[in-house]
Parts: structure tokens; C-alpha cells; sequence
């Protein structure tokens, strides 16, 4: 197993980063990358933010995942605009790529998108 930041082969996004797999590149900094997520656009506009090397998820590299959520946040702030910004660890948390990527999702009212966790998505559940 390569060490922790090693580019994995077997990886989408350490092929974007290191071996020049096509990608829409939005914005770039020494240490992360924005890019446009291919097929898996949420809403119009959404980003994801990676590091340059390799990390699982967010629990195994605190600081690294410190450091795009900021990257995240500067993005965002020079975009404007409102916007979710969304993570996971693990496949029962739909984790489907296993480099750690945040989801910087622009929003709007009346967008249709709605969390997992939001008032409509409860009302729909049934009664515990």
C-alpha cells in the first residue's frame, strides 16, 4: 500500500492530479484543486475540492481535510453566492471515491435539492 499522499494509480482523481487524466480544472493551489465532477452534477455549478495527494477520507487526514475545506471556502467566497459544502467516510455514508473530495454545491431557493437530513426528507419518513 503506497504511503499516506503517495499517488494511487487505481485512483480517479490521483490520475486527474498526477497523470494529467482529463478534468475540468476550475482553480488550483500548491497543495489542492478544484475541479467539475464528471456525470455526478448535483446542481449547476457544483465543485469538488481535492488534495493534490493522496487521502482516503476525511478521518484519516485531519489536517489535510482542514486544508481543502479551506481551499473550499476561498472558492467560494471569490464565487459568491451560497453554497453547501458536503463530505463523506465510507460507503454507507455514499462515499463512492475513496480520495478525499469535498462538494462545494451552489444553492438557490427553490432549487430542489434537498439534503438527506432536511425538514422535507423527514416529513416523508414514516412515524418511529
Amino acid at each position: 500500500m503506497p504511503s499516506p499522499g503517495a499517488p494511487r494509480p487505481d485512483c480517479p482523481f490521483c490520475r486527474i492530479i498526477h497523470a494529467g487524466a482529463p478534468a475540468k480544472i476550475i482553480h488550483e493551489w500548491h497543495d489542492a484543486l478544484a475541479i467539475v465532477p464528471r456525470g455526478g452534477e448535483c446542481t449547476e455549478d457544483h465543485l469538488l475540492a481535492l488534495p493534490c495527494g493522496h487521502v482516503v477520507d476525511f478521518t484519516t487526514g485531519p489536517v489535510v481535510s482542514a486544508t481543502v475545506q479551506l481551499r473550499a471556502a476561498e472558492l467560494a467566497q471569490r464565487l459568491g453566492g451560497q453554497w453547501n459544502y458536503l463530505t463523506s467516510c465510507g460507503l454507507d455514508a455514499t462515499q463512492t471515491v475513496f480520495h478525499l473530495h469535498g462538494h462545494l454545491v451552489p444553492r438557490a431557493a427553490g432549487d430542489g435539492l434537498a439534503l438527506p437530513w432536511s425538514h422535507a426528507a423527514r416529513e416523508q419518513e414514516p412515524a418511529r
